[in-house]
């Protein structure tokens, strides 16, 4: 399974300052000994509820300004990555840059690419938790103040301060690490993106532990654009050849010049994958678990830290932690189970595939929740806490639906799906069902411009219709 963004960072944002012609610093430093003030003077014939810009067009005084109004609103919202040291391309928190940029973040927030958040969180089908949205009048904030001649305000106000980000809960800590000082390539993924897994071995004891959190700790953020954590049964059979843990050694060796291996499909190439505890994007802090729930994770399990590094800003040495709190016991064992029947008929032998040239192709398929995990059988009421929804660069939009005795119900809609920006996410109001009802998901790909069919599989030019939960037994 391939959980992966292959393309530029933020390329919808990209893509759109170059459609509104705007130019960003090539490094994303701010830039140095600007400062935009509003032309006050020589504007006596103007009205008192008016003023004037350095161009003497009038504009309202009462409109929205950037240190006032709109520095707190991209701090709050942008500058876990649009920072001088940031991955982000560009210092949203500097008003000239923001200035120039203004309105490709009108279009980038209103078309709801930025922040990235590939869910509808409008509360039409759910809501999560720490969920990117903005809000209505918050996006009206931004078109105000563009309308309003993009006013810089009071410079001299303080810089509102950062989200407090979570911090991890739970006493005992796993501390993994990618290899010290790996540089990032290019890999066949594109030409400045690097796909790097690095193996780390979580529990080496003789019992079970329970992952009931995580962080991650990106050594150089400017290039660490987000990270997915496999977890890998290493002496369990591999899908391709003998073990996980003497196919991984096989990978790794192939490329001997660096150390991990290139997996721009998940673990690599044949490594069977049991779920995706980790799933980190910059910004986020913290995951905890829902309190009193973990992942099971046996003696001879390690996690696969597939990292992706994104070259737009430049290079440079990274060596990332991964914190892991763990635990030997938990009220309630959750499983982090994954299905895809799309992907399951292409490795069976089926005969699904995407036809080219459609605009809007559809698969979709339906599973009882008690086949996505033989745990779920046991238990008499499955409490879905979250989801992790997946396709690949051909995807477009995912519906979900769960049936509850034959009742549907909205499980989660993805309308905007962006293969850069993937995640799992927590509903605000978890999701109680039995281990007999069933989930539907239907996904939509766009293959227009290719001239042969997109077949299942892990692969870069192949495709996926994956839905994984994150549940437990229901009190």
């Amino acid at each position: 399974m391939k959980y992966v963004r292959a393309r530029v960072a933020f390329v919808s944002a990209s893509l759109l300052l170059s459609v509104a012609g705007c130019a960003a610093s090539s490094n994303g430093d701010a830039a140095e000994g600007t400062t935009g003030s509003t032309a006050t003077e020589g504007t006596d014939d103007v009205s008192e509820d008016t003023a004037a810009t350095e161009t003497g067009e009038t504009v309202d005084p009462n409109a929205p300004k950037f240190y006032d109004d709109v520095l707190p609103l991209l701090v709050q919202n942008c500058s876990s990555c649009h920072t001088a040291d940031g991955i982000g391309p560009f210092d949203l928190e500097d008003y000239e840059t923001a200035k120039g940029l203004a309105e490709a973040i009108e279009i980038a927030t209103h078309t709801r690419s930025m922040p990235p958040f590939n869910a509808d969180n409008s509360g039409a089908c759910n809501t999560y938790k720490d969920a990117r949205w903005l809000e209505d009048d918050e996006l009206a904030l931004i078109t105000e103040w563009i309308e309003g001649g993009k006013q810089e305000g009071d410079s001299s106000l303080a810089l509102p301060e950062r989200p407090e980000l979570p911090p991890l809960a739970g006493g005992d800590v796993v501390e993994l690490e990618t290899a010290a000082g790996y540089v990032p390539v290019a890999d066949q993924s594109g030409p400045i993106d690097d796909y790097q897994c690095f193996l780390g071995e979580i529990n080496n004891g003789d019992v079970p532990l329970y992952i009931t959190g995580y962080e991650v700790l990106p050594g150089n953020p400017k290039v660490t654009h987000h990270m997915v954590g496999f977890l890998v049964d290493l002496d369990g059979d591999s899908a391709s050849l003998g073990t996980n843990r003497a196919l991984i050694q096989l990978l790794d060796e192939a490329s001997p010049d660096q150390p991990g291996w290139d997996c721009f499909g998940a673990a690599g190439n044949g490594v069977a994958v049991e779920g995706t505890p980790v799933t980190w994007a910059p910004g986020g802090g913290a995951f905890n678990f829902p309190e009193g729930t973990g992942i099971r994770v046996d003696p001879g399990y390690g996690l696969v830290m597939q990292t992706h590094y994104n070259l737009a800003n430049g290079t440079g040495e990274d060596t990332t932690k991964v914190r892991l709190a763990v635990s030997e016991e938990v009220e309630r064992e959750a499983v982090n189970a994954l299905f895809d029947q799309f992907l399951f008929s292409g490795l069976s032998g089926g005969n699904a595939e995407i036809p080219p040239g459609e605009e809007a192709f559809v698969y979709s398929w339906t599973q009882q929740i008690g086949n996505f995990d033989s745990r779920i059988n046991q238990w008499e009421k499955v409490e879905i806490f979250g989801a992790l929804p997946h396709m690949h660069e051909l995807g477009s939009r995912m519906q979900v639906s769960y049936f509850e005795g034959g009742e549907e119900t909205c499980g989660m809609y993805l309308d905007r799906w962006d293969f850069q920006w993937q995640q799992a996410f927590m509903y605000d109001e978890p999701f109680i069902l039995s281990p007999s009802d069933s989930i539907k998901v239907a996904c939509e790909w766009n293959s227009e411009g290719l001239t042969s069919p997109t077949l299942p599989g892990l692969g870069t030019q192949q495709e996926m219709c994956l839905y994984g939960i994150y549940a437990a037994e229901a009190k």
